[in-house]
């Protein structure tokens, strides 16, 4: 599966669900790029699971001129049952309603996750048509925490048959290691419960929100390895 979003980062390109023959993962990863690079992509950012295949497609991306992301990995974790009780603090939990709201959570995940300028930049030019977007298929949200009225952090809810899917959670610097994050994961399990999906799901770094989604009660379903794809240079690997 391709997913492509408006922005122009790698992150924004996503390649996902990967089951492919071994005997045609080179032609595939040919044919992914041809397709990108005609859309105007330049890198693109591929997940691969611990139920991938073949086994060794993380080796074979990587002779192809992918190289894997810095970090310690990450883990595909779910949790079916109400998060375990959490510190009680003067965090508000809600979806971002207004463009305004959705314009805010955009200026938080752009300083949380320390954007460089010309991604920061189209991040925001892109707000308003994507709070739009998603309000018309109200399939995703972001969702805000607030402390004393000033947004702290936010993370994107997925609205799915079987569960919410939580991604691209963040917290401020300057507000983090207080709970904010851990703030989501009660608001996000009465959504699920509210719409009669009771489940949660999300992609968690090994060192720094594993920790917290396990104390809440999340279980690792599945490790994931995260490999970027630059166009200019692996395409001709």
């Amino acid at each position: 599966m391709i997913s492509l979003q408006p922005e122009r980062h790698p992150w924004s390109v996503a390649v996902q669900r990967l089951r492919l023959d071994p005997r045609e993962v080179r032609s595939t990863v040919a044919e992914i790029r041809d397709l990108l690079t005609a859309r105007g992509r330049s890198a693109s950012m591929w997940s691969v699971g611990s139920s991938a295949l073949p086994s060794d497609l993380p080796d074979r991306l990587q002779a192809l001129g992918m190289v894997p992301e810095d970090g310690p990995g990450e883990a595909a974790m779910v949790l079916v049952r109400p998060p375990e009780p959490h510190p009680p603090a003067s965090f508000v939990v809600r979806l971002a309603e207004t463009a305004d709201e959705y314009r805010v959570a955009a200026d938080v995940m752009i300083e949380a996750f320390g954007f460089d300028p010309s991604d920061a930049a189209e991040a925001r030019a892109q707000a308003e048509s994507r709070f739009e977007r998603s309000r018309a298929s109200a399939h995703t949200r972001l969702a805000l925490v607030w402390e004393d009225d000033v947004p702290i952090a936010t993370g994107r809810v997925t609205f799915t048959p079987w569960g919410l899917f939580l991604g691209g959670g963040g917290t401020l610097p300057r507000a983090r290691a207080r709970g904010a994050f851990g703030a989501l994961i009660p608001a996000a399990w009465r959504e699920a419960v509210r719409r009669g999906t009771p489940a949660l799901v999300t992609w968690a770094r090994r060192d720094t929100s594993e920790p917290i989604l396990a104390r809440l009660g999340f279980e690792e379903v599945a490790t994931i390895r995260q490999l970027r794809d630059d166009l200019g240079t692996g395409a001709g690997a």
